[in-house]
């Protein structure tokens, strides 16, 4: 196991039923942060884009901060796109100069794949 604690030993049949009813409320409460947390991130994202439009159109580079000390920096970076097989299709079509070669090596790659299992709970309402 990577990290963190190890897993608690299984439970006795008898505390089953307790242990499933504390999954499930934390499960909820879980779920009721997480909703909270993406509202708050979509308006983070809304007034982001607003001081970041007019810092840009302004040609302001930085904003001091008076009350906390600190300050915001426009920052400008690149970063390179996912790959997914479209793309890779594509990529490999040109490096390759055909088409039907590119198709090839991109079936190659997706069976040749390595599987990950995941194993988890979930809860389905009624």
């Amino acid at each position: 196991m990577e990290g963190g604690a190890p897993p608690p030993p299984p439970a006795d049949i008898n505390n089953l039923g307790t242990i499933v009813q504390e999954w499930r409320r934390l499960h909820e409460e879980i779920t009721a942060l997480k909703q909270q947390a993406r509202e708050k991130s979509k308006r983070t994202k809304v007034l982001e884009d607003i001081v970041m439009k007019t810092m840009k159109v302004n040609n302001i580079g930085a904003l001091d901060l008076k009350n906390s000390g600190g300050r915001i920096l426009y920052n400008k970076k690149q970063s390179k796109e996912t790959l997914n097989p479209k793309i890779i299709q594509d990529l490999l079509s040109t490096h390759l100069k055909s088409p039907e070669k590119a198709t090839e090596a991109v079936e190659f790659i997706n069976k040749n794949r390595k599987l990950k299992t995941r194993e988890g709970l979930h809860y389905e309402k009624d």
